[in-house]
């Protein structure tokens, strides 16, 4: 029943940060030199480690967002906005026998800096750099030990409920004409921070469980 109502209140959360975000949006939409625009996002997420005797598959999730832009001329501008990124990852040891999968969800604010080329037809490409900080809103963690066929969930926190990161981005952006525009990009992001807390999870004690995922983002400017 707790998993039932988490998983409700989440999908609330979620559902209202977008709200919020959308109608921020619309404020500011209308003031010279701002733009807003919302992105699907599928992620790829990982935990580089430095021991040979664990593997770290990548893992697929997905998250969305609503961003904001202020523009210091055609080409340069500052983005910010509010993301809600949920993140997985997996560490499994090389012999088969243990393995620790993590999902996660933030609310993260993006502070990034975005650099335009000229046009290319209707095209433009563009690159971004910067970071973000966010709070983690849930968490679930399984540990599952392959030879004996079990796998364990209790209530303890292993997850970090700060994520502070740095970012860079390459995208384009296609002109569909009355002032909107299709942006598709990758991003990469790396934890600053140990997500994982090692303290808690012996084979962790020695590695720096950071956090890197590679976002896809496909969103429409206004």
């Amino acid at each position: 029943m707790k998993n039932k109502n988490t998983n409700t209140m989440g999908k609330l959360l979620r559902f209202s940060t977008l709200i919020l975000t959308i109608l921020f949006a619309h404020q500011v939409k209308g003031q010279t030199g701002y733009r807003m625009g919302i992105q699907i996002s599928p992620n790829i997420g990982y935990i580089p480690i430095t021991t040979d005797e664990l593997s770290n598959p990548a893992r697929l999730d997905l998250g969305f967002g609503l961003n904001v832009s202020r523009y210091f001329d055609e080409r340069y501008s500052f983005n910010t906005g509010v993301e809600v990124p949920r993140i997985r990852a997996t560490l499994r040891s090389l012999d088969g026998d243990t393995s620790l999968t993590f999902q996660a969800s933030y609310i993260q604010i993006p502070l990034t800096f975005k650099m335009k080329t000229i046009d290319f037809g209707n095209w433009t490409i563009f690159a971004r750099v910067g970071g973000s900080f966010g709070f983690k809103y849930r968490e679930n963690v399984q540990f599952e030990n392959i030879e004996l066929n079990t796998i364990n969930t209790n209530d303890e926190k292993y997850v970090d409920p700060l994520l502070l990161t740095v970012m860079a981005s390459l995208g384009v952006e296609y002109d569909l004409g009355i002032e909107s525009y299709l942006v598709l990009s990758l991003d990469f992001h790396r934890s600053l921070l140990n997500q994982l807390d090692n303290r808690k999870i012996e084979f962790l004690r020695r590695e720096q469980p950071r956090l890197s995922w590679f976002a896809f983002n496909v969103g429409i400017i206004f």
